[in-house]
């Protein structure tokens, strides 16, 4: 991405209202918050291609991360098997177990505690057990 491609995209931010964009292509991540006045542009970051499986949220709604007291149920490093609960997704007040798919490790949470999700929006990725 050239310079003033980088400076079209700020100068829309700024005039749009939008608070935040995420754009991701092929070569480059790039995400800027807009707080108030002041664009924050997070360094560039080379993203390496994740293996394993991706769980994706079957539903809209608030994922929940955090167990009743306050802990993870799952992060980078746990070993989980298929059907255990990696999180719960709130939806029209009823919360919903997102359980594991396959056996291995959980190598990457993709999303906050409390983050609003989409459909199809990637939670984790766990790579398998051979």
């Amino acid at each position: 991405m050239e310079i003033n491609e980088l400076k079209e995209i700020l100068g829309v931010l700024r005039e749009s209202g939008f608070s935040e964009v995420d754009l991701q292509t092929e070569q480059f991540h790039l995400r800027v918050k807009q707080a108030g006045a002041t664009v924050a542009v997070d360094e560039p970051a080379i993203e390496k291609k994740e293996t394993g499986t991706t769980v994706k949220s079957p539903m809209v709604g608030i994922i929940h991360l955090l167990d009743e007291q306050k802990n993870p149920l799952v992060e980078v490093g746990t070993e989980v098997k298929a059907g255990d609960i990696l999180a719960q997704i709130e939806s029209m007040k009823l919360f919903n177990d997102i359980k594991s798919p396959v056996t291995g490790t959980v190598t990457a949470v993709k999303v906050s505690d409390s983050q609003g999700v989409e459909f199809s929006t990637p939670l984790f990725i766990i790579q398998g057990v051979d």
